[in-house]
Order: structure tokens, then C-alpha cells, then sequence
């Protein structure tokens, strides 16, 4: 499968295994594995060249991780509170947003496993039309695409599982 698609997987399992919501990519099984190998290769690089203990260098990396998702947690909810502070969303929908990302959190791995042995175009289609889904769900609830875009990377920003590119402000 095509590299390209390996930020439909890498993005959400990054960002969005603790939002649920996040941006731009395209999904491939097989690349979860290729990036977890990769990650794993890496870990176990760098414990052998500086002769250390491979388990903790592996902890390092996922207390990192989790830092990072933190902050990126952290940043979400201060651009969700200060569009409420400026009108823009009312408490209502912000509350939406976090059940929507909560949900979307829940059914990630069910998706991605969804997606095992699909093709390009199959993959595709069933991204678009849970994109579709969504920005129905967002329709129906009065809230601006922007405010689903979380994890911001760049212009390409959107709902989870890489829907960034089927969903556009």
C-alpha cells in the first residue's frame, strides 16, 4: 500500500488516541504495522548504539507520547473554552464536541480493524462516508467544522481517521 496513506493511521493513532477528532492522511492496516515496526526499530536502535536497556528506552518513548498528547489535549480544550468566551460556540456544543470525540475514541480501533485488507479505493470510500457522517453530525448540531479540527496540522484539518480531506470549511 501507497506510504502516502500511512497518516490515516499514524495521525489518529497518535493524536487522536486521546481525542478521537483530528486531521488529514489516508488509512492502511499494513502501515499501522510498517510505523509500530519502525517505532520499535528505532527504540531498539538506539538502546543497542548507546547500550541500553531497550524496555526503558521504549518507556521514554511512551512517556513522551503521553506529554505530548497532554499538551495537545490541554491546547483543545483552551481553543473550545475561549470560542465559548467569544460566542462563537455555546457550552452546549462544546459538550457535544467532547461526547463526539469521546465516541469517535471508542470506535477507532473497530474502524481501523474495518479497514484491513480493502483496497485503496475501498478505504477511501469508507473514510468518505464516515466524514460524511460526521459533518452531518456537526450540520444537525450547529457547529462550524473548525471546531471539529483538532490536533491542527496545517490547512488539512478535520475529523478523525484522516477526514481532512473529505470534509471542508
Amino acid at each position: 500500500m501507497n506510504k502516502k496513506y500511512l497518516l490515516y493511521i499514524s495521525i489518529p493513532a497518535i493524536a487522536l488516541s486521546t481525542a478521537g477528532i483530528v486531521a488529514v492522511g489516508s488509512v492502511s492496516a499494513d502501515s499501522v504495522n510498517k510505523q509500530s515496526s519502525g517505532i520499535s526499530s528505532l527504540v531498539n536502535a538506539i538502546a543497542q548504539k548507546f547500550n541500553l536497556n531497550q524496555a526503558e528506552v521504549q518507556q521514554v518513548f511512551d512517556d513522551h507520547k503521553s506529554q505530548m498528547m497532554l499538551h495537545m489535549e490541554e491546547k483543545r480544550g483552551a481553543r473550545l473554552n475561549q470560542a465559548v468566551v467569544d460566542g462563537k460556540l455555546t457550552q452546549d456544543q462544546v459538550n457535544k464536541i467532547l461526547a463526539k470525540q469521546a465516541e469517535l475514541k471508542a470506535q477507532e480501533a473497530s474502524f481501523k480493524a474495518s479497514l484491513e485488507g480493502k483496497t485503496k479505493e475501498e478505504i477511501k470510500a469508507l473514510v468518505k462516508a464516515q466524514a460524511d457522517s460526521i459533518k452531518q453530525w456537526a450540520e444537525e448540531n450547529d457547529i462550524p467544522i473548525k471546531y471539529l479540527a483538532f490536533g491542527g496540522f496545517g490547512k488539512h484539518r478535520g475529523m478523525g481517521f484522516g477526514f481532512g480531506h473529505f470534509i471542508r470549511k
